[in-house]
C-alpha cells in the first residue's frame, strides 16, 4: 500500500495501517524536528517510522511481534530510509536505550473481552484489556523508568475507552495533555493525544 509517497508491504500477522495509523503519522510529521531521536512503539509495518525518518529523525522502530520488526526493516530499506531506522524487538520500552526526544505509540486501545481476541500475533495489536487501558498504563509505567524522559509523547486514543487513566499516569510524571489531532468516524472518535513534559 502507498501513503503520502511512502510504500509499505503488508503481512497477515501485522496490523495493516488504517485510520489511526494515518492520524498518528500526520501528528508525527508535525512534531518531529530534524535530528530528533524518535521511538515508534508498536511500529507494525513501520509507516510512522518512515514518516519520522523522512522528516529527519533518527528512528528506533520497536514491536513485540517479530513479523512486524522484520517488516518494518524491509519497508525502511524499500523506501531508502534504512540508514535512519533501526528495527528492534521489544516489549514496549523494555530494554531500549535512549534518550528519545519523541515517543509515538499506537497502542491496542479497544476494550477487549475474551471472545474478541483474534488468532495469532495480530492479537497484540488489538487486545487493550477489559477497559482498553491495560497496555497504555503499562507503557506509562515504563516511561516512568526512563533515565531521561522524552519532551513529547504522542498516543492514539479511541472514544470507546477512557483517556483519564493515561492522562493521570503521565500527569504524575509532569506531562500535560493536549489534543494534537482528532478525527470523527461513524463508530468512534480517534484522537492523537500529545503529552508535553512541563519541566
Amino acid at each position: 500500500m502507498e501513503w503520502d509517497g511512502l510504500w509499505v508491504q503488508a503481512h497477515h500477522d501485522v496490523y495493516l495501517p488504517s485510520d489511526d495509523t494515518f492520524l498518528l503519522a500526520c501528528a508525527v510529521e508535525q512534531a518531529v524536528r530534524p535530528g530528533d531521536r524518535f521511538l515508534d512503539v508498536g511500529c507494525g509495518t513501520g509507516l510512522v517510522s518512515l514518516v519520522a525518518a523522512r522528516a529527519g529523525a533518527r528512528v528506533v522502530a520497536c514491536d513485540l511481534n517479530p513479523h512486524a520488526v522484520a517488516l518494518a526493516a524491509h519497508n525502511a530499506k524499500e523506501n531508502g530510509l534504512d540508514h535512519r531506522i533501526d528495527s528492534v524487538r521489544a516489549d514496549l520500552l523494555a530494554g531500549l536505550r535512549g534518550p528519545f526526544g519523541i515517543i509515538a505509540f499506537n497502542p491496542p486501545y479497544l476494550p477487549t473481552a475474551e471472545e474478541d481476541h483474534v488468532e495469532g500475533l495480530l492479537d497484540l495489536a488489538f487486545d487493550g484489556g477489559p477497559d482498553g487501558n491495560r497496555v497504555v498504563l503499562r507503557f506509562a509505567d515504563q516511561v516512568a523508568g526512563l533515565a531521561k524522559r522524552p519532551r513529547e509523547i504522542l498516543v492514539v486514543h479511541s472514544s470507546l475507552s477512557d483517556p483519564a487513566p493515561l492522562e493521570a499516569a503521565l500527569g504524575r510524571l509532569e506531562y500535560r495533555a493536549e489534543v494534537a489531532l482528532e478525527e470523527n468516524h461513524f463508530y468512534e472518535v480517534l484522537t492523537v493525544r500529545r503529552f508535553v513534559l512541563s519541566r
